[in-house]
């Protein structure tokens, strides 16, 4: 009775579909013979007579059309019938099968059933023609996943990364030449942190939104960190509060010099004519401002003037911000010198207590070793000192901003790798660290 069987090779690398069809019921009726290669389908082949061949289209090593191609012409195999299995159901696919003359075209997921009735068919001449596959998928059309924003109304976005001053150029397409600037968004309230030239770009992404409340917080009064203020919409709209924080410097307030800044003689309209009503707040070191569900507070940073570094904490994650601040003044030499009680890390362990904990970093590391010993006492960083400093930090994420003017694309990408050597070199490799650009956008 066995002498009467058809023979069938089963190809196919998925050893549970395989087992699947072994074990049915109906599949005593048949000999089956099983492979999961394409090089052991070949040998096969090559071997044994077959009434009939059920290939899956993409096997390992060697793929089902080829197999077809080399064996379908070997005389004892002219009368054997090919059926293909594929989950690559374009119409490619199905076209270079067909075109060898093959008996049926499966797509998957088949269920044992259905290929132990395809055979049943082939046998007795009922199975028909394969047809073009129509776009199949496994799953129904209206199960399209969409991802739940949470950029809409809970994120901050860089806006202006350079320091110093402002570039344009090719050079700068990357990331990006405004100056500093972050906005903070969440649900209906809007923060902003400096207005270097990037709060221009911003106001223009804003320009048809209406807030009645604007809160602007000021690091310190530096050109890079204001210049852009003139040039943000809502200062001309009448039903716009703005709030300053800023802190109190060693001379001018932040009011005497944004009014001598607007002198007719600099711009065309003065403080006193824009059309917002604009509140200076002065804040002191260690200050804690609430608006909505966001907090932030005011650390002072190493800087040339009064200089703060801002914590922001959201009911979700919190985050320092801190563009301009020279850690481990004069310091030159290699990072793993510096030990936690290292005299030169002293001034700087408040602030190390300030942003303990935050989910991610943001610092400046605005010149590689070599600008910095040209530069020391300039007020900012060089990449192997801020690297100390994140280290005894204890953030897992670091961000860096506040770019230098002269460093364009190209050199940026140089300083990634820069960066990861030293980090390397530090035992710091589980930090993830990224370079800000205009435009970068962080859910909150």
């Amino acid at each position: 009775m066995s002498g009467h069987k058809k023979k069938i090779l089963l190809a196919d690398p998925s050893h549970e579909f395989i087992h699947s069809i072994l074990e049915h019921k109906n599949a005593h009726l048949y000999i089956f013979e099983t492979v999961t290669d394409g090089v052991d389908a070949l040998k096969a082949l090559r071997k044994t007579s077959f009434d009939l061949v059920i290939i899956d289209q993409m096997m390992p090593h060697v793929h089902g059309i080829e197999i077809i191609k080399t064996i379908r012409e070997e005389e004892k195999n002219k009368t054997c019938g090919w059926v293909v299995t594929s989950y690559h159901i374009m119409i490619q696919n199905w076209r270079a099968a067909v075109d060898l003359g093959i008996d049926a075209f499966l797509p998957k997921p088949q269920s044992s059933d259905s290929i132990l009735q395809t055979i049943e068919n082939y046998f007795q001449g009922t199975l028909e023609q394969p047809s073009a596959p129509e776009g199949r998928t496994l799953f129904e059309s209206n199960a399209c996943y969409t991802p739940k924003s949470t950029h809409t109304h809970q994120y901050i976005r860089f806006w202006g990364t350079r320091g110093s001053n402002a570039v344009a150029g090719s050079d700068y397409v990357r990331y990006g030449g405004n100056t500093s600037c972050l906005e903070i968004r969440y649900e209906n309230d809007l923060i902003i942190l400096d207005a270097g030239t990037g709060i221009r770009e911003l106001s223009e992404s804003i320009k048809d939104q209406h807030f009645d409340t604007i809160h602007l917080f000021i690091s310190h009064t530096h050109w890079d960190h204001i210049t852009g203020f003139p040039f943000f919409h809502p200062v001309y709209n009448t039903t716009t509060k703005i709030i300053i924080y800023s802190p109190i410097g060693f001379e001018k307030s932040t009011e005497e010099l944004f009014s001598g800044m607007l002198a007719y003689a600099f711009f065309p309209v003065r403080l006193d004519d824009m059309q917002s009503k604009i509140i200076f707040q002065p804040l002191q070191d260690h200050a804690t401002v609430t608006i909505g569900k966001i907090k932030i507070s005011t650390h002072y940073t190493n800087h040339p003037g009064v200089t703060f570094g801002f914590k922001i904490e959201s009911p979700n994650k919190s985050m320092a911000y801190i563009t301009d601040n020279e850690l481990l003044l004069g310091f030159t030499g290699h990072p793993s010198a510096i030990h936690r009680k290292h005299p030169l890390l002293e001034p700087h362990l408040s602030l190390l207590e300030f942003v303990k904990g935050v989910d991610f970093l943001v610092h400046e590391a605005q010149y590689f070793q070599h600008e910095y010993c040209h530069k020391i006492g300039w007020g900012h960083s060089s990449m192997a000192n801020a690297s100390i400093f994140v280290k005894y930090s204890g953030c897992k994420r670091w961000i860096v901003t506040h770019h230098d003017p002269s460093h364009t694309d190209k050199i940026l990408q140089r300083k990634i790798q820069v960066h990861l050597d030293i980090l390397e070199e530090m035992n710091m490799q589980d930090i993830i660290l990224d370079i800000a650009y205009d435009g970068y956008c962080i859910p909150l």
